[in-house]
This record gives C-alpha cells, structure tokens and sequence, in this order.
C-alpha cells in the first residue's frame, strides 16, 4: 500500500489537449506556452523525491504527462491502494482539483485527500468547504506532509488545515522550506520525461527538460502571488549542485540542454557568475535557457553565460503600456525594456512574455503592448490574457469592486488563453478577438 499518491490533474482531457495542440499549432510555435499546457510536474516530484528520502511510499500519477482521462483513475487507486491521495492544486487548476477529489471519495471513502500548492494556500476556506477534501498544505509543504502520513496530531503541524467537528481548522502557512541544497533532486522517473523532452524540443528547439533550483521571490508585482506559496526570501542552491544536477539529468536522459523555469536564475549577480565559471569548471557541455527580468541583464554577465551554454533569455515584459506597467508594479519602463531586450539580442536567443486585458487598460493599451511586442524583434513571444489570482494585489484590489463580484466568484471559466470576462475596458468579446489576432501575427 502506497502512503500517498500524488497527483497532477489536467487543465483540459486528452482530447482537448490534442485538439488544442492541432488547431494551435502555430500560436505554440510562435511562443505561447499557456494555450497547450504541457509542463513537467517538478513541484510534486520534488514533494515525491524529499517524502521518499524520509522513507515513505509516494509516487506521483501524472495524468497530464500519460495522457490519461479522469476516468482511469478508480481503476489506478484499486491497484495501487494509497492510503492517502494528495492533488495539486493552482487556481486555473481548482475545478480539476475538486473533481478529482470527488472521483477518489467515490472509488476509496476511505482515502484521505490532502490539497496543495496555490490555491489551499491563498484560499484555505474554499477548499476545505469541499466535502471530499480532507487537509490542506499551505506554502511549502515537505515538512507539513512528512509529519501528517508520520500520524503527528494535526493540531500541531504548521501549514496544515483539516476538518474538526464540522469546523475548518486553518493554520498560519509552514514556515519557509530547509537550505534547498538539503532537498533531493526532483523524481524525474515519476512522470514520462521523454514526452516532455519531445514537447520541449518542439516547443524550444532544445531537446531538453525544465530544471527549478529556486524558490521565494523579492518583487511585488501586483498579479503574482507567488510569494504567499514560496516567501519573498530568494533561496537557491549552490552553483555546484546545480550543474552536478543537470550534468545527471543531461546523461541519464540524453539531453542538449535544460529551460530553468525559476523566475529570475539570475537574481544574485554572484551567484550566476559562479554558476557560469563552475559549468566550465565541470567541462560540462550543455545549452540552457532561463527566465529573468529586464532590469536584472547585464552584458558582462550574459558574456560569461553565454560561454557557458546559455542560448536563450525569457524576459517577463507584460505590457507595452507605461500605465499597465505601473498597474502590474514591474518597476521598469518601456527604455529599460528596449535597453535589455537589445543588449541580449547580441549574445542570444530573446523570449517575451506578454499579457492582455489588465486591469484599467483600453483598447490603446494593448495596442501599445502588441506594437512593442512586433518592434522587439524577438525570436519567441508568449501572450496570455489576464488572469486574477487570489492573493495577488490586483485581485485584492478587484474583490472591492462590486462589478467584479460575479466572474470573480466563478473562476473556474477563467484560463490563461480563454476568459468569458473582462476586468478592463474593453469588452470580453473583443478582447478575445484581439488576443487571437495578437498570436495569429506572432504563429510561425
């Protein structure tokens, strides 16, 4: 019997997905990431690899990657028999999340079902409300999970909320995570890699899989709630443990290279400038690519990456309009964008990412947004239309708004690529159709 079965529900069923692959075929080679979901689930492999080490029985059953329906899983939770069933959970995710849970009380009432990641994070209330949701792990939740299947009173484990005599019990979030350098290299072998590599390479042109190495996040963008999950302190791990991972990765699945999907790698100066240095100093031959913010490039820098492998810089620019900038609190302005994305042009490959329908914004604005995005010249861009995520400022910000009760109380409807709302000025319908006409320009 498994102590716990991690699971990674799907945005849409195969057959959505293959569908959406065929009709968008060239919206995802033109960048955009988000209108066919297919990502590797480092976060529960993490979770996997870690409860593993501590000597529990996990494995994670990644639907998404196997191409499996929701209807398989009874047959999967007789076989495999877990005592407990965790799912993650964002928020696009949720609805997913909720059938699942429905789907595992119904095959095993006696399964406990523990939620996780974004969602019971930032909105502990609406899940434990679900009647086949059992716990929820708020923030990191390693430590949380290792003392809950230990059979620790969960009275007494931070970042943990469950049910007490028909009351939600809800904890403060679990206190920030060990040194990362203490965690184990994610369970690759948990979920199909070579799919995602094939994926990968048709994505980015880089046969390869995605690394994270950090965790917390400085900044307060006003659409981003991440550090309610992972803390505004930035962790990493070293330089060193990083390149013995990838040059593992690399030969135990023949890649070209790796796409770090960290938000900003290069956020400590030092540290990318001995990640560079240790990549030579290992010998290690391998192309990699990293997201990062416009006012974190530095020539100098890239120079010393750039020897080392690094082929492509994915910059989140979000908006070509000074006041959404401001909306979004990127702290940059449209010089410092062009400055950047220039200087990374001469050395590597430049991604941008984009978003539509902010709130505030007119028809202008994303006109402004679409210009800057066709005079950057760059070789990939990834458009998405605004999304309001629970805990981030802008989405605080619209609950005050009477207007918004309704789409904000139905956020199930509401996708990165398909939103029957608007939370700007310029009508839903429209906004749809400015969206697809901004990634038909960008297909390839």
């Amino acid at each position: 019997m498994l102590d716990l079965l991690l699971i990674n529900p799907p945005y849409f069923t195969p057959g959505e997905l293959a569908a959406r692959r065929e009709r968008f075929g060239g919206w995802i080679a033109g960048g955009n990431m988000y209108i066919h979901p297919f990502e590797p689930p480092l976060g529960l492999a993490a979770l996997a690899a870690d409860l593993k080490a501590k000597g529990f029985r996990v494995e994670v059953l990644d639907l998404v990657g196997l191409g499996l329906p929701e209807e398989k899983l009874p047959e999967i939770l007789r076989e495999k028999s877990p005592a407990r069933v965790g799912i993650g959970a964002m928020t696009p995710l949720f609805p997913a999340a909720r059938r699942l849970a429905r789907i595992v009380k119904q095959a095993r009432p006696e399964t406990a079902v523990i939620a996780g990641g974004a969602h019971p994070t930032v909105s502990p209330e609406t899940c434990l409300a679900d009647e086949n949701i059992d716990f929820i792990v708020r923030g990191e939740g390693e430590t949380a999970l290792a003392a809950l299947l230990a059979g620790a009173d969960p009275d007494g484990i931070p970042g943990l909320g469950f049910k007490k005599n028909g009351r939600a019990i809800i904890s403060e979030c679990a206190p920030l995570g060990a040194d990362p350098d203490e965690l184990p290299l994610p369970d690759y072998d948990a979920f199909p890699v070579e799919k995602y590599v094939q994926y990968n390479e048709s994505l980015r042109g880089l046969r390869g899989i995605s690394m994270l190495v950090s965790r917390g996040c400085p900044y307060q963008c006003s659409f981003c709630a991440v550090h309610l999950t992972m803390g505004r302190k930035f962790r990493i791990k070293s330089p060193a443990r990083v390149v013995r991972e990838m040059a593992g990765l690399r030969e135990k699945y023949s890649l070209e290279g790796i796409w770090f999907k960290d938000s900003i790698l290069n956020l400590d100066p030092a540290w990318a400038g001995e990640f560079a240095a240790e990549i030579r100093r290992q010998g290690l031959k391998i192309k990699w690519q990293y997201n990062t913010r416009v006012d974190r490039i530095d020539e100098a820098e890239i120079r010393a990456e750039k020897a080392a492998g690094l082929v492509q810089v994915d910059f989140g620019i979000e908006s070509g309009s000074p006041r959404s900038l401001a909306t979004l609190r990127k702290g940059i302005d449209l010089e410092k964008i062009k400055s950047a994305v220039r200087l990374a042009q001469k050395h590597v490959k430049v991604s941008g990412f984009f978003m539509i329908g902010i709130p505030g914004e007119t028809r202008e604005d994303i006109e402004m947004t679409f210009s800057l995005a066709r005079n950057l010249k760059l070789d990939k861009v990834c458009v998405s239309l605004y999304c309001p995520l629970p805990g981030s400022a802008l989405y605080d910000d619209l609950k005050k708004r009477e207007e918004y009760a309704e789409p904000l109380a139905d956020l199930e409807k509401i996708h990165f690529t398909e939103n029957p709302f608007s939370f700007c000025a310029v009508p839903a319908e429209k906004l749809r159709e400015l969206y697809g006409e901004i990634n038909e320009y960008f297909s390839k």
